[in-house]
């Protein structure tokens, strides 16, 4: 994470009267930030990773952490099919878009291979009978997903309007190093719709970078 999750915890705190107990994470890759999590308070993290040799890694990393933690070994998109998933030498760099800038910015980064990958919406998985899901009152999201961030937001359908969700932290990109992936005002453009504002970012000089949108507080209420 290029903001600290402690920071965006803060920010949380001082608006909203309290931290954040629970995460909602998509693209775990290894669970690197388990540590941040849990030396914040954290209790509760559901890890979505939908490249399956990454589960062993991932699994080993997060026991390290005494909070409650289940690993859910599927890609979340904005319609239940079946996707191509380009895989890279590195793992992180690995997508459902092609390359296109990232080419440039990380020349030694190539796909290796394709494989074909079964994608939900989290709407889907939640009003499963029985839920798909061990919690849903998730206070904090985590996506990064190499350009698919938008569409896994798409995918929570009305959901995403949770009372219980106070802070969304997104990979984002202000040139395409995918083919065809949304850019940050497409993000900026359709969180604000429900009440996310974007309040921290932090750029790289590839062209991608984080931010944090917190939930704004309507003082008529």
């Amino acid at each position: 994470m290029l903001i600290e999750f402690s920071k965006c915890n803060r920010i949380i705190q001082a608006c909203h009267g309290r931290g954040i107990e629970s995460v909602l994470h998509v693209g775990a890759h290894t669970g690197e930030e388990a540590a941040q999590y849990s030396a914040d308070g954290v209790k509760r993290v559901i890890w979505f990773e939908a490249n399956k040799e990454l589960l062993p890694a991932l699994q080993d990393n997060i026991r390290n952490y005494a909070m409650e933690q289940t690993i859910v070994p599927c890609a979340l998109w904005d319609k239940n099919e079946t996707l191509n998933f380009n895989v890279t030498n590195n793992f992180q760099s690995s997508s459902f878009f092609d390359l296109q800038t990232h080419a440039r910015h990380y020349p030694d980064i190539v796909v290796t291979s394709k494989k074909q990958v079964r994608a939900f919406r989290l709407e889907s998985l939640i009003e499963a009978k029985p839920c798909r899901l061990p919690f849903t009152d998730f206070g904090f999201i985590n996506i990064d997903t190499q350009g698919a961030e938008l569409a896994v937001l798409k995918g929570m359908g009305r959901h995403l309007s949770e009372p219980s969700i106070k802070g969304i932290y997104l990979e984002v990109n202000h040139e395409p190093l995918y083919k065809g992936i949304p850019l940050i005002p497409d993000i900026d453009d359709y969180l604000y719709e429900f009440d996310f504002m974007r309040v921290v970012t932090r750029w790289t000089k590839a062209g991608w970078g984080d931010a944090f949108y917190l939930k704004t507080i309507d003082e008529r209420s």
